[in-house]
């Protein structure tokens, strides 16, 4: 029955798995991530990819990351389509990163969805009100472009 179900194979490649994410610091909460437990379904599930050899640490940074914002922004085209028939309130929020780092994330939000639009570092910067209408102007001059 062990040979049927291949659990010594399964074991050793829940290991394998469990040393990746121990020794690389990732947290538990990727293994709740659908994108995961698809790689690897269907890594474990596709017999005709003997031989592969996992992504390079430069592949992974440079053509397959272009590939998935191409990806990504095709996602959020219709969101953006929708902004100039519905409008758009435009949402900024403030917090610091783990290196206390003073960050401003700029967002545009309609009925069709909130999209990130893009984060500000604030550090060595007098917080005032020309600093936020300065940057505020900006996130909204390049919303009217889109529209």
């Amino acid at each position: 029955m062990e040979s049927s179900f291949n659990i010594q194979a399964r074991d050793a490649l829940d290991y394998e798995i469990g040393r990746m994410l121990y020794a690389s610091g990732l947290s538990f909460n990727l293994a709740r991530s659908p994108y995961y437990r698809n790689a690897f379904s269907y890594a474990a599930n596709t017999s005709n990819l003997s031989g592969y050899v996992p992504l390079s640490y430069n592949k992974l940074r440079g053509p397959l990351l272009a590939k998935e914002r191409i990806h990504v922004e095709n996602l959020l085209e219709p969101i953006r389509n929708s902004w100039k028939n519905k409008g758009v309130t435009f949402v900024s929020d403030w917090w610091s990163d783990p290196q206390k780092r003073p960050l401003i994330n700029f967002m545009v939000v309609t009925n069709s969805g909130p999209m990130f639009l893009k984060s500000i570092n604030a550090s060595d910067e007098i917080k005032d009100k020309d600093f936020i209408t300065r940057h505020m102007r900006d996130v909204v001059m390049e919303v009217g472009q889109i529209m």
